[in-house]
């Protein structure tokens, strides 16, 4: 929530800050900063390797996979004599069937209806 901040309040805010720099001892603020330079230092190799944007990416496109042979309709096995070309344009129309299927199911469901007219003004803050 940003909200205007009043200058007395800043002000104070400030104040109690440098009154706790000041309760704090040299000792102490050296060690805070080496304890935060250590923890950067820890942290600095893991960002360099490709090992979690490699595995990320893996992931993305095995959902993607699971994701696609869940929507395509269950088919027979193709006839030996049906040409790679024409296996694929025929499981291309099968998911364009199931694609209108589905959008049809939400032209005719009310519930649906229902949920944009309650969500209107949340879609249109995010347009």
């Amino acid at each position: 929530m940003n909200r205007p901040q009043d200058p007395q309040d800043d002000t104070a805010l400030r104040a109690l800050y440098r009154q706790a720099q000041d309760a704090i001892s040299p000792a102490t603020t050296a060690r805070l900063h080496r304890a935060r330079y250590a923890a950067t230092q820890a942290v600095a190799p893991a960002r360099r390797g490709w090992g979690l944007p490699l595995a990320t990416g893996f992931a993305a496109v095995f959902a993607l996979a699971i994701g696609a042979r869940m929507l395509m309709p269950e088919a027979d096995a193709p006839a030996p004599a049906a040409t790679p070309a024409l296996v694929a344009a025929d499981t291309a129309a099968r998911i364009d069937e199931g694609v209108e299927e589905a959008l049809a199911s939400y032209d005719e469901s009310p519930d649906f209806y229902r949920w944009l007219a309650a969500n209107e003004t949340t879609l249109l803050a995010v347009e």
